[in-house]
C-alpha cells in the first residue's frame, strides 16, 4: 500500500471521526450527563464494576465499520472501530494461549491498559464504550473479566461471502497481518498440512475457527450480556435488528433517515482485488468452502445454496 493511500486513509477516518461527534452533539434529546467522579482512580478502586462497555467479536470483513458508523450516530455511544493499540499480535498470542486468557493476569492487565482510557473516558462523559475491533475476538474473556460491566456482540457474515471479501483482500496470500492470522494450533492434525491447502479453505478454515469459537463462548455468558447478530440483517436495516441492537447497549435507536445515510454508504465495502461472486463459482470451490463451515454456518442460520 503506498503512503500516500495510507495518509489518504488516515485522513478519511479522522473526518469520518469528527462527523460523527458532530452528529453525536446535534442529534435530539438532552446530551448525557457527565460523571466527574468517574476517574481511572475510581474505575480501578471499584474494579470496574459501574463502567459499561460493549466489545464486538467477529472475524471482520463482515459488517464491523457499518456497526461503528451506526453506534456513532447516537449521543449515548462513543464507538472506535480500530482505536491504538491494535492488539493484532497480542490476539493470536491469545488464540494460541486458549482458555487461560480469562483468568491470567497477563491477559487482564493487558486489556486493561489498552483500554482502560477508553472504557473510562467514555463513562465520564455519560456515555457507553462500543469497540468494533475484529482482534477482540479472542481477547474476549480477558476483557470479561477485566470489565464486569462489559457485554458482547458476536456479529457473523455468510461465510462464501466472507471468503470471497478475504480473497480479494489477499488474506493468506502476502497481507500485512497474515503474520498473526489464526491459522490452526501446532499440536494439531491440520497444522502439518496447512502450508499446501489452497487459500479458499485456508479463508473458509478462517471464517470456520473464529466464529465457531465466538459462538461456544458467547454461550459461556448470560443472556444479559451476549447478542448475536447476522451481517446481513444488519445491512437491511430491518427496525427489529436496529432496536436489539441499540436497546443492548442502553441506547434509543437513532432518527431512521440517519440510520439510512450510513446503510446507503456501503462502508469499508471492497475496492480493490478479483475473486467472483459465490453464485459464479465451480461447485469444488463451493465444496472446499462448505467441508470447513458446514456445522457452525447451518448453527448460524445458513445454508450451503
Amino acid at each position: 500500500m503506498s503512503a500516500r493511500r495510507v495518509f489518504l486513509q488516515v485522513c478519511q477516518r479522522g473526518l469520518a471521526s469528527a462527523l460523527s461527534r458532530v452528529e453525536r452533539n446535534l442529534a435530539p434529546g438532552p446530551a448525557p450527563q457527565r460523571r466527574p467522579g468517574f476517574s481511572l482512580q475510581h474505575a480501578y478502586a471499584t474494579g470496574w464494576a459501574d463502567y459499561p462497555c460493549v466489545f464486538v467479536l467477529s472475524t471482520g470483513r463482515g459488517g464491523t465499520e457499518t456497526l461503528t458508523a451506526l453506534a456513532g450516530l447516537s449521543p449515548g455511544l462513543v464507538a472506535s472501530h480500530e482505536p491504538f493499540p491494535r492488539l493484532i499480535k497480542a490476539s493470536y498470542d491469545a488464540y494460541l494461549a486458549g482458555a487461560s486468557v480469562a483468568t491470567d493476569r497477563h491477559w487482564i492487565d493487558l486489556v486493561l491498559a489498552s483500554r482502560d482510557d477508553l472504557v473510562r473516558g467514555a463513562v465520564q462523559k455519560g456515555k457507553v464504550y462500543v469497540e468494533t475491533n475484529n482482534r477482540l475476538t479472542y481477547l474476549a474473556p480477558a476483557l470479561a473479566t477485566a470489565f464486569p460491566a462489559s457485554r458482547f456482540i458476536h456479529v457473523y457474515r455468510d461465510p462464501f461471502a466472507f471468503v470471497r471479501s478475504a480473497m480479494r483482500r489477499r488474506y493468506f496470500a502476502g497481507h500485512d497481518w497474515d503474520f498473526a492470522r489464526v491459522r490452526p494450533r501446532p499440536d494439531e492434525p491440520l497444522a502439518a498440512t496447512w502450508n499446501t491447502l489452497p487459500r479458499i479453505e485456508c479463508c473458509a478454515w478462517l471464517w470456520a475457527r473464529t466464529n465457531s469459537d465466538a459462538h461456544a463462548w458467547m454461550s459461556t455468558l448470560p443472556p444479559e450480556r451476549r447478542l448475536s447478530l447476522r451481517a446481513e440483517d444488519l445491512f437491511e436495516g430491518r427496525p427489529e435488528t436496529l432496536q436489539a441492537v441499540f436497546g443492548f447497549c442502553g441506547v434509543e435507536v437513532p432518527p431512521r433517515e440517519r440510520v439510512q445515510e450510513v446503510l446507503g454508504a456501503k462502508l469499508n465495502a471492497q475496492q480493490h482485488g478479483n475473486f467472483p461472486e459465490a453464485g459464479a463459482w465451480a461447485e469444488e470451490e463451493r465444496e472446499r468452502v462448505w467441508k470447513y463451515t458446514a456445522d457452525i454456518a447451518t448453527a448460524l442460520g445458513y445454508s450451503r445454496d
